[in-house]
């Protein structure tokens, strides 16, 4: 049982308005993971909740605990839950959902998330994040400054501000799944040895299903970029035998075109991308090149990077592009969502990437 700051959990609460009732008679669940059982056609479902005490005199002592419990279904797990908690379990402020890898890859996600949207106790604006190993074993982790929790929701802060990882919420996840025209990315995060978490990149899923496949985060910044989903900042990094070390670009805008066209049943994509930045670090002791030459080397080096990203997505039976909307659009007469994925697989994509770096102190 893990104690928490007075400090911490007045600035929770003010999240909402609870009575001292309410308060004693409610455990706040703010973490849910599930994953695979050992029983095959079981699900492991984890809560952390926070678990509040009347001390006398009107004070409170505050735990932050831990639930366990294996099921068939949401909904089972759910009552199980309930059932092993004193006092009501409140889900409506569970704001991180992390789901095994493993479950992920062989169950899918819908009916994960289905029972919570439909739920009158749900909450939509819940994270999603797809987890290394078990999401139970970073759910259950103790850390001595915050809640696990808490730590997750700052990774995930802070990996979309910097166009890391998509932005993502139950209710989001739902309608591009149920939209079948696009699939999903999801963040992925996992622990080191020392049971530090670290924001690794990014899911790939086909349809509800994570395929297995993942995006480091500079790929997934990238792959954002592509899909006109900058954050307030992003970098890219170009490394090249012609300097010592990568060079670093703050990318400012980004401007991405994407042109299908369908002939004779062969669906072409042309993704055009206009990145405009700044380089952090050139760390050449004499530098000679140009802002010029810089700009075709960057656009060379990324459009290059581009392709191997794209090559990945239709290897992995991934449309995290969204290809298949446009063809659904401009094309409806011959599409078919039924042959879409096999039709996928044969799709070219062409990116070129055109970077304009808008300056630097020690080049003209």
């Amino acid at each position: 049982m893990k104690k928490m700051p007075v400090l911490f959990f007045a600035l929770f609460l003010l999240t909402g308005c609870w009575d001292q009732n309410q308060l004693k008679d409610n455990r706040i669940v703010n973490g849910i993971s599930f994953d695979t059982a050992e029983e095959s056609d079981h699900i492991l479902g984890t809560v952390r909740a926070i678990d509040i005490r009347g001390a006398g005199g009107g004070k409170f002592e505050v735990s932050d605990e831990v639930y366990v419990s294996e099921k068939e279904s949401v909904s089972q797990l759910e009552t199980d839950l309930q059932n092993k908690v004193s006092g009501n379990m409140d889900v409506g402020k569970a704001f991180i959902m992390i789901i095994g890898g493993d479950l992920a890859q062989k169950k899918g996600i819908n009916s994960l998330i289905e029972p919570i949207l439909r739920s009158t106790n749900g909450y939509i604006s819940s994270r999603i994040v797809i987890s290394e190993g078990k999401g139970n074993e970073i759910l259950s982790l103790k850390h001595s400054d915050s809640p696990i929790v808490f730590e997750v929701d700052n990774l995930l802060i802070g990996g979309t501000k910097g166009t890391y990882i998509p932005e993502e919420t139950i209710f989001t996840v739902w309608n591009d799944i149920s939209d079948k025209t696009k699939d999903v990315i999801l963040p992925y995060i996992k622990k080191d040895d020392q049971d530090n978490l670290l924001l690794a990149g990014s899911a790939l899923f086909n349809g509800d299903r994570f395929t297995g496949d993942t995006l480091t985060t500079t790929q997934t910044s990238l792959l954002l970029l592509l899909r006109n989903e900058m954050g307030k900042r992003a970098k890219l990094s170009i490394d090249t035998e012609e300097f010592s070390q990568p060079i670093t670009l703050a990318i400012e805008s980004a401007k991405t075109k994407m042109d299908v066209k369908k002939q004779n049943g062969k669906v072409t994509c042309t993704i055009t991308a206009d990145l405009e930045g700044r380089i952090l670090s050139y760390y050449e002791e004499n530098p000679s090149d140009s802002i010029k030459h810089l700009n075709q080397l960057a656009s060379k080096k990324i459009t290059k990077q581009a392709k191997e990203l794209t090559d990945l997505l239709i290897k992995a039976n991934s449309d995290a592009l969204g290809i298949a909307k446009e063809v659904s659009v401009n094309y409806h007469e011959s599409w078919d969502p039924k042959k879409w994925k096999r039709e996928y697989q044969q799709v070219e994509i062409k990116p070129k990437v055109k970077v304009k770096i808008m300056g630097t102190n020690n080049m003209q």
